[in-house]
């Protein structure tokens, strides 16, 4: 079957016009819309996962036209999907502040969480704030969740996880093309600005910062 006619009856199911499912997943409508519009033209892996884990969509239904358009055969996924609660594994600590290492990732610890939280799509990571450099809003102990769909957005001035040659760590990215350096700035004036050029070793952006949570132990 035609994909552009699946996609279509999915975008029929859910509700939804060509803007707000592609905002849905995190993409932009232009990028949707050469699903439509270009003869021969289809979504790519990375956007097959991304319509599957935002809209609980049924791949096989997807690509062959057999099955169940849902996963669960929910006729109204685009709602009741991001009401479903995520559990996450705690995979690491990460820093704020110099970077540490966190090549053996290990389960720490299990974090549930609710879809409509989280604005990007998957796969997450969760990891547990250690350090002090990006505070006073984001503090040692918080739990920060990053998405690993960061490929395809803009990512000057957000906050990421990058692993650098010194380890694992959390801070704003900000990124100068005409000069192609790259900082990595903590919110805490305290601590040092990190910097690289072509020269320096190589880094890794693990995943774009979408949520941080607070734990709060109730008091006498």
């Amino acid at each position: 079957m035609d994909y552009k006619m699946l996609l279509n009856e999915l975008l029929a199911a859910l509700n939804l016009n060509k803007k707000k499912f592609a905002e849905g997943m995190g993409l932009s409508q232009g990028n949707v819309s050469d699903w439509f519009n270009r003869p021969g033209y289809r979504p790519s892996i990375d956007a097959l996962r991304r319509i599957r884990e935002t809209y609980d969509v049924n791949l096989n239904w997807l690509v062959t036209g057999d099955g169940e358009m849902f996963n669960n055969d929910s006729r109204a996924r685009g709602t009741t999907a991001k009401l479903d609660p995520l559990r996450l594994p705690v995979v690491a600590d990460i820093a704020a502040g110099h970077g540490i290492e966190a090549e053996d990732v290990e389960l720490v610890e299990w974090l549930t969480i609710h879809r409509s939280l989280l604005p990007v799509p998957g796969p997450y990571y969760a990891f547990r704030v250690s350090g002090e450099s990006m505070m006073p809003y984001i503090m040692e102990g918080d739990y920060a969740v990053v998405s690993r769909s960061w490929h395809e957005l803009d990512l000057n001035g957000q906050i990421l996880a990058v692993r650098t040659i010194d380890g694992l760590t959390l801070k704003r990215f900000m990124f100068d093309r005409k000069k192609k350096i790259m900082a990595l700035i903590p919110l805490n004036p305290k601590y040092p600005i990190m910097l690289f050029d072509e020269m320096s070793p190589d880094y890794t952006i693990v995943g774009l910062l979408v949520l941080m949570v607070r734990k709060y132990s109730g008091g006498e």
